[in-house]
């Protein structure tokens, strides 16, 4: 009886299909990555502008304060306000206080 020879294949590796899955790979990856990228680059300038609107609006609202701050402070205001009260100004009571001090 003859004798039965088991040949073995060689599996060889695939190159082209490897490098094709990696350049798919790769191109998904940027698209993915690009679509993202841009996305939350929108999102950031949307919160810039929000904040800058609103820094904007905040700062209106200062200077109307300071200029409702120098009207209520006025000298003749407060002193108005204190003969209406029955108070009286002794001059030798006044101290005054200049910014900063």
């Amino acid at each position: 009886m003859a004798t039965i020879k088991k040949v073995r294949k060689i599996r060889r590796i695939n190159y082209f299909k490897i490098s094709m899955a990696v350049f798919l790979f790769a191109i998904i990856s940027f698209v993915m990555s690009n679509l993202f990228l841009r996305s939350y680059q929108t999102t950031l300038s949307l919160k810039t502008q929000n904040t800058i609107a609103q820094v904007n609006r905040l700062s209106a609202e200062n200077e109307a304060l300071e200029v409702e701050i120098a009207q209520l402070s006025n000298y003749d205001r407060i002193i108005a306000f204190a003969k209406e009260e029955g108070l009286t100004l002794v001059q030798g009571n006044v101290i005054s206080i200049k910014d900063g001090e």
